[in-house]
């Protein structure tokens, strides 16, 4: 079978004539693009310009579309395929307002009118062919309608989260003013009111029952300055996310831990100390690691009983440093492990003495250990006793 010359294609000269004209437009339309986008956000003037240039390249690539079907089909309307395929992705990759996209569909299916009459002269070929326009340009604006009320909504909801963000941000700034005033108008005067209970406990004359209850006012004290201190921790926490470390013997460093807490504690639940015969180093910041074992050593003195100990334990291979802090207490029921290291914790109990706990302590120690590069796990058996185990990087 011949093969036809293709200046004997139908249309070739319109084909020809197409292409010349896409050639030069389309640099236009880029350049164009490239220059509003930069000048967009400076006047409302450039961003109405933006809005018509982007209807116009919409236009333009729905008549090419167009173009397409009339140049391939005797008859249009016999196979609308590639003007479709043109209103389909303007509907779909571009979002206009309700009377852009009525100027888009009437321009469109005016430019239609026109053109069909270059390629069909029969009245009903011609009325045939703009009611398959017609239809193609309803389903156009219904999908254009649709895409515009899906983005709108899904943009109205960013702007929601933008909001509901700021308001956090600003509830947070808010909160750190307040723990700022906790700070400085409840510690002071609890400080006095510590003070001032040791004073008159130093009273010779005075009976057992005074005595008691003096020392009950400086339990309270305690208990209060504990809980400001883990408020203003964690606000600290959340606003310097750094802090200096250094090259620290972790030998000594728990040794005297333990030291001060027996000192303090004297009388109370036994802590026990197995260390290493070698030194082991590691970089940390003595005051915020100190703070993680007194909150560890609490925490486990708050669910042991009098006849249980407390094990502080330092192991150590060529990577890594492992240190335990292990009870022999109530443990922790395995429903409540999830949530222990989470802030104002579910998992919050009494303790063993009555102990009330505001659920911060846990949160803090994980903040910092991770801080440090480290990492924090806990095992537990209920009625058995926990075990924290902070695991850091080993330095030479």
């Amino acid at each position: 079978m011949a093969e036809m010359p293709i200046e004997n294609v139908d249309h070739i000269d319109d084909f020809k004539q197409a292409n010349w004209i896409s050639i030069f437009v389309s640099p236009f339309f880029y350049l164009g693009a490239v220059f509003l986008l930069k000048h967009y956000q400076e006047t409302v003037k450039m961003r109405t310009i933006a809005r018509a240039f982007t209807v116009l390249f919409a236009f333009f690539v729905m008549v090419s579309f167009m173009r397409a079907t009339f140049f391939t089909m005797h008859n249009p309307r016999n196979t609308l395929v590639m003007y479709s395929i043109g209103l389909i992705m303007i509907a779909i990759f571009y979002t206009f307002e309700h009377f852009e996209t009525i100027f888009l569909a009437l321009a469109t299916g005016i430019c239609f009118s026109l053109l069909l009459p270059l390629y069909q002269n029969g009245i009903n070929e011609l009325v045939m062919n703009n009611l398959a326009s017609l239809v193609l340009l309803i389903v156009f604006f219904c999908m254009s309608r649709y895409t515009f009320s899906y983005r709108a909504d899904n943009y109205l909801k960013l702007k929601a989260i933008e909001q509901k963000n700021r308001e956090i941000e600003q509830a947070i700034r808010a909160k750190n003013e307040i723990l700022g005033v906790v700070a400085h108008d409840l510690r002071n005067p609890l400080s006095a009111i510590k003070t001032a209970a040791a004073i008159m406990k130093m009273e010779k004359k005075m009976d057992l029952g005074d005595h008691e209850n003096l020392e009950m006012i400086q339990s309270s004290c305690d208990k209060a300055a504990g809980i400001i201190n883990d408020l203003l921790e964690t606000a600290h926490e959340e606003q310097h996310l750094d802090f200096d470390t250094e090259r620290v013997e972790l030998n000594q460093f728990l040794l005297k831990i333990v030291d001060e807490w027996v000192k303090s504690k004297h009388g109370q639940t036994n802590i026990l100390y197995y260390g290493l015969q070698q030194q082991v180093f590691a970089r940390i910041n003595i005051e915020k690691m100190g703070r993680v074992m007194d909150n560890l050593i609490s925490n486990a003195i708050k669910f042991s009983g009098p006849s249980n100990h407390i094990e502080i334990l330092l192991n150590a291979n060529n990577d890594e440093v492992l240190i335990d802090v292990k009870d022999f207490g109530m443990g922790i029921p395995q429903e409540l492990l999830p949530f222990i290291f989470e802030r104002f914790s579910r998992a919050s109990r009494r303790g063993v003495r009555g102990e009330e706990s505001v659920g911060l302590g846990l949160s803090i120690v994980r903040q910092i250990v991770t801080k440090h590069g480290g990492d924090i796990k806990v095992a537990s058996v209920e009625k058995q006793g926990t075990t924290f185990t902070i695991n850091m990087v080993r330095v030479i």
